[in-house]
């Protein structure tokens, strides 16, 4: 059986909120899902500095308990404002702030099961060189467990609490269409790359050759087999029907 050598990180967080990046006034919804722009993040952040994008290939399981939205202000600074005056002196200011508040939307006790194929970093999330974070700067999370194991080729898999190539949506009547953003450059330019992806949550889709296929709902089923004749599974995951949670990569650029 091929066998392809990944390591395995686990990471969880009281809470957490994933931004989309073009609503900025009255409210901010969240992603029911980490953007590959986030995960690039979160992996420059064990390591101390950014990697190539083309060095790695990630996949992920994510879950979260609860969705809900908070009262936030924030802070508007502009240039300029008006002048004050102190000791009998009038002086004007550089810059003025006004407070805005608005809605977030947040994910509550979020998990995070982080597949990568590079086995050589398991020391930097062992040992991470910046705070770990999931989501925004102050979503604090923590890595419980760091794995260096394997992933199975099967010829059936099933999908759920994932991220899917939006080239399987001819073939997969689940899941949300998004366009989140792939990978977003260094300072000063920070510019963002957005792909399309299929964001699939609780409910399991079936692909390949699996047990009983009579008895599952249409929906449930990847249409055809020609999406992919094997997929990587995680031999550690629960079975159903057979066969093992499908483990699909994908890359920053």
């Amino acid at each position: 059986m091929t066998r392809l050598p990944i390591l395995r990180i686990s990471i969880e967080a009281p809470a957490t909120s994933f931004r989309h990046p073009h609503f900025l006034v009255g409210r901010q919804p969240s992603y029911s899902m980490p953007p590959p722009s986030t995960i690039y993040g979160h992996i420059a952040s064990a390591l101390g500095e950014l990697p190539d994008p083309v060095s790695f290939q990630f996949a992920y399981d994510f879950r979260f308990g609860g969705l809900s939205s908070d009262l936030e202000h924030q802070h508007i600074i502009t240039a300029g404002g008006r002048a004050f005056k102190a000791n009998g002196k009038k002086h004007r200011t550089s810059v003025q702030a006004t407070i805005q508040p608005h809605f977030r939307d947040f994910l509550f006790r979020p998990r995070l099961i982080l597949y990568l194929n590079r086995t050589d970093w398991a020391g930097a999330f062992r040992s991470p060189v910046f705070c770990v974070i999931l989501g925004r700067s102050q979503d604090l999370a923590t890595v419980t467990k760091v794995e260096e194991t394997e992933l199975e080729q099967s010829n059936g898999a099933y999908f759920e609490h994932t991220l899917l190539p939006f080239s399987y949506r001819p073939y997969v009547g689940l899941g949300t269409t998004l366009l989140m953003p792939r990978c977003i450059s260094p300072p000063p330019e920070r510019r963002a790359r957005f792909d399309r992806f299929i964001a699939l949550h609780q409910e399991r889709l079936f692909g390949g050759t699996y047990e009983n296929p009579d008895g599952l709902a249409w929906s449930r089923r990847m249409l055809g087999n020609n999406v992919q004749e094997e997929w990587w599974v995680d031999p550690d995951s629960r079975l159903d029907r057979g066969v093992h949670r499908g483990v699909v990569f994908h890359s920053c650029v």
